[in-house]
Parts: structure tokens; C-alpha cells; sequence
């Protein structure tokens, strides 16, 4: 075991590197970032301990000088007829509507790449704690091995882990195939709910079922570059379900240390990032009928991630929404793939008996037992 988790710290530096090196990102900028303009004013508060919908009076976002790059849309992948992986999944019905207790229209994932939750108490983030007042937190979520981005973010979308969805490399490499299992993204669009995926890395593809998301982009490898995409989405018609991936806190990591200051500078212009997607849905209309959900693939240690250790696995989760109880601390265990599970079940539809993910009892009043609860040994 310990050899196989050495293999994959191995395989995610090689990975990491490389994107380093392709981004031609110098410390020089991240002392930039260090001395960069004091962050966005406190966001006001509802004053009431519980929000049946999300009131944030949010202040506008300054504007972000973004790189000229043309986001990549890719509406339809096409699979790759190589090396697929030798998981066969069992068949899935195609969900049906259930009956949420709730009001939630749409749901928004926003993954923080590489965010530790302890580092949200030591940087500046005025848009993410006001969230959290407003919202439903857990500081011990915790993600799957190895802790990579790939991997995990595999699991975070289709509601199962590694030995399921066979996900096990963390680079882009289409000759490897794509995702064989449902995902949530092919449940909801079978459903006909409209899809949509905004990222920050190109390995996402292999996230991809052909005819499953009906906008993807890859926007660039800046956080920057990806909001800009993401508003855009959402200025043209939110769809029912919107991931969004923001990279920036993992770069940092990798160049000057988790929790280092460069890091935590970091973390803070991301925040504001989250703000300026919080105030498009407010502009829009739909923040009050949407859950967003804000959470991480994994942490990390040092210069690095992918082992079995606490700043590695643990995660921050978060949600917003509809009926969600303000100011809420979740007791029950979150495991990365949950977050496919809560999502489903937010957008009425039937989570599957054979998925490892149970939504997030604490947030849902209308969940039997044993749609939450987990099989032993799980």
C-alpha cells in the first residue's frame, strides 16, 4: 500500500511539474500576488440565524485583467478507442424525479483545486466566510486515494470511487479512455436537464461521456481565465447543472508550499473569483433558486499531495441554497463522492443504489434513512 501511494505521489509531481512548466508560472508572480490590493469588503450578512433562500448583498467584484487565450468548447467528445479501462459497469436505469423538499432549480459546484479547510481560517476571504454564514460547512470532508486531482474529481462527479470508476492516472492521456460509469453529469442530461462544465486543466476530458455535457470549456489554467467563462455561461441561461474548476490554489501550492503565504495570497484572489460567480447569479436572477456547493479535490503538504496523510485527504464542503440552514456546522461524515449524490438528489432525481455517494443528510429534510445512510464498510 505504501509503495502504491509512493508510485502515485510520483506520478502527480511528474504531472504537476510539467503544468508548472507549461504555465510558465514564476515565484517572481507570486510575490505579486503577496502584495497585491487589500481583498473585497465584507459581504453583509442576513441577520437571521436560518434562510429559506440566499440573500447576499454582495459588492461587484473589480475587474481582473484576464490572458487573451480563446477558451477551448468542446459540446460533444467523442471517445477514444484505445487502452479504455477494463471496469465494466453494471446498467443504470435512467433516474427519475423524486420528491425534494426544496426549491432548488439549478446546482453550481465550484471546486477549489487543492484547498486545505484549515487554510480558509488563515487567508483573507471575505466572500467564502460570508457564504459559510449563510450556508452549511464541514471542515472534515474527506476525499479519496490517492489524493490527486483527477482521481478525485472522478469520484466528486460520478458518485463512486477508484475501484469503480477506474480514473486512476492523473494527466491528460486519451489514448487511456474516459470515464465507463454514469456520471452525474450523463444521469441529468438522460433526465433532460441541461448540462454545462467550465474548467481550469485539460485532463478534464476524460471526465466527459460523449453527448453528456451540453457546453465544456476549458478556459485556460488561471482562475481568471475560467470566471470569465463561467459568467458567460451564466449570463447566457444557467443551466441546471454548472461545474466550475478553479486552479490557481493548487499552482500556488506547488510553487510555494501549502499554507505558505504565497499560498494563502492565493486563496484570497480566489475568493474574489467566487464572489464575481456569486454576484453573476445574483445579477441573473438565480441565486435564490440555486444550491452551490464550494469544495475541494484535495489539500496537500509541502510542495506536494497524494498521500494517505490528514492535509492531503481532508477537504472543505460547503453549501448554499434553498432551505440549507444558515450558520450550519455538518456532523455527518462527507466523502468527495457525496457531492455527485447531494447534487442528484437536489435536482430530483433518484440516486443510484449502486453509487458509493449518499447525499448530505444534514442539508435535506426529506431524506429516508436509507437514502443517507451508507452500507458498512463503506
Amino acid at each position: 500500500m505504501k509503495g502504491s501511494s509512493l508510485y502515485f505521489e510520483k506520478l502527480m509531481l511528474r504531472s504537476d511539474l510539467f503544468r508548472v512548466k507549461v504555465l510558465g508560472i514564476s515565484l517572481a508572480a507570486l510575490a505579486i500576488f503577496v502584495n497585491c490590493s487589500a481583498p473585497a469588503a465584507q459581504v453583509a450578512l442576513p441577520a437571521t440565524a436560518t434562510a429559506p433562500a440566499v440573500e447576499l448583498a454582495l459588492p461587484t467584484p473589480a475587474p481582473t485583467a484576464v490572458p487573451s487565450a480563446t477558451p477551448t468548447r468542446l459540446p460533444t467528445l467523442r471517445p477514444t478507442a484505445t487502452a479504455s479501462p477494463t471496469f465494466t459497469p453494471e446498467p443504470t436505469a435512467t433516474p427519475e424525479p423524486t420528491a425534494c423538499a426544496c426549491d432548488i432549480e439549478q446546482v453550481v459546484i465550484i471546486s477549489i483545486d487543492g484547498l486545505r479547510p484549515d487554510a480558509l481560517e488563515l487567508a483573507e476571504t471575505p466572500f467564502l466566510d460570508a457564504l459559510r454564514a449563510v450556508g452549511a460547512y464541514s471542515d472534515k470532508a474527506q476525499t479519496v486515494l490517492p489524493s490527486v486531482t483527477l482521481v478525485n474529481h472522478a469520484s466528486m462527479l460520478s458518485g463512486v470511487g477508484p475501484e469503480k470508476h477506474q480514473i486512476i492516472w492523473n494527466e491528460i492521456n486519451l489514448s487511456l479512455g474516459i470515464i465507463e460509469v454514469p456520471t452525474l453529469f450523463s444521469l441529468a442530461h438522460e433526465a433532460g436537464l441541461s448540462t454545462a462544465m467550465v474548467v481550469g486543466k485539460p485532463k478534464f476530458e476524460h471526465l466527459v461521456i460523449p453527448g453528456s455535457v451540453d457546453d465544456y470549456y476549458y478556459a485556460g489554467f488561471t482562475d481568471s481565465q475560467v470566471v470569465k467563462q463561467a459568467v458567460q455561461v451564466i449570463e447566457a441561461g444557467l443551466p441546471h447543472l454548472l461545474f466550475i474548476h478553479l486552479p490557481d490554489v493548487d499552482s500556488a501550492g506547488h510553487l510555494t508550499g501549502w499554507m505558505s503565504p504565497g499560498q494563502l495570497a492565493a486563496i484570497a484572489l480566489t475568493d474574489s473569483q467566487v464572489g464575481k460567480v456569486v454576484s453573476a447569479l445574483e445579477a441573473n436572477g438565480e441565486l435564490e433558486t440555486s444550491l452551490l456547493i464550494i469544495t475541494a479535490d484535495h489539500g496537500g503538504h509541502d510542495r506536494l499531495h497524494g498521500s494517505d496523510l490528514p492535509e492531503d485527504m481532508t477537504i472543505p464542503w460547503l453549501a448554499v441554497g434553498p432551505g440549507i440552514p444558515a450558520g450550519m456546522t455538518i456532523e455527518s461524515d462527507i466523502v468527495i463522492y457525496d457531492t455527485a449524490a447531494t447534487a442528484l438528489h437536489a435536482l430530483g432525481l433518484t440516486v443510484p443504489s449502486s453509487w458509493d455517494g449518499r447525499p448530505v443528510p444534514d442539508i435535506f429534510n426529506d431524506l429516508p434513512e436509507s437514502s443517507s445512510s451508507r452500507k458498512e464498510g463503506e
